[in-house]
């Protein structure tokens, strides 16, 4: 792809939205284009690729793996997103598994040229630390939410960290979601049900309302 293409395909991203045309320039010129298909595997626990990775389009879950095997989701990422951010610079390791839920397209600056860049331009790594900020903030979000929270609450919280106007878009299955919040599906599955019935929320096909977010 060329560098013009994917600055304009990336400017409006969070992650730059700050940058000037000249760091943007100075970003794609710097990148590469990788694609994942559907169901791979990008990196694990004992195989990780060292860089900054955003997600162009498609949608990638991070996961950890249990010794009886059974999964973990920790985030689903979407079009605009970064992560791996733990293993952005050379000496830093992936604490979990990715891959990919649907076809997807990744910017990938390797560790050496991202450190050149923001050498050269310090506010490159200012916008990543906000990034940063706000994943951790969702990570212990997560932990208590997982540790210390009955299920409902636990749907809600999620719930609440990504509706708009009190409407929640899932853009991901209910068996991801499941795993997300700690539970069977067909326990979420129940749980979504009794929320419905008892006015908490309301459902209509990939949409759900906040009815009573106070409770």
């Amino acid at each position: 792809m060329p560098p013009s293409e994917l600055k304009s395909e990336i400017r409006a991203f969070p992650i730059f939205d700050r940058l000037d045309d000249a760091q943007l320039d100075r970003i794609a010129s710097h990148a590469e284009v990788l694609r994942f298909p559907k169901k791979s595997m990008f990196f694990s626990e004992d195989n990780s690729a060292q860089g900054l990775h955003v997600l162009l389009t498609g949608q990638v879950k991070l996961f950890r793996l249990a010794e009886d095997g059974k999964e973990q989701t920790i985030f689903v990422f979407g079009p605009g997103e970064p992560f791996c951010l733990c293993s952005t610079f050379s000496d830093g390791k992936l604490p979990a598994n990715l891959g990919a839920l649907e076809d997807s397209r990744v910017l990938f600056i390797r560790p050496k040229e991202y450190e050149r860049l923001v050498r050269e331009d310090p506010s490159i790594l200012l916008t990543m630390m906000r990034v940063m900020s706000r994943r951790l903030k969702e990570a212990m979000d997560m932990i208590d939410s997982l540790s210390l929270k009955q299920v409902p609450s636990r749907l809600m919280a999620y719930f609440e960290s990504r509706h708009q106007g009190g409407r929640v878009t899932l853009d991901l299955s209910q068996r991801e979601l499941a795993k997300i919040i700690g539970i069977t599906p067909e326990a979420l599955s129940r749980t979504l049900r009794k929320m419905a019935d008892n006015g908490d929320i309301r459902m209509d096909g990939n949409d759900i309302f906040l009815l009573d977010m106070e409770a």
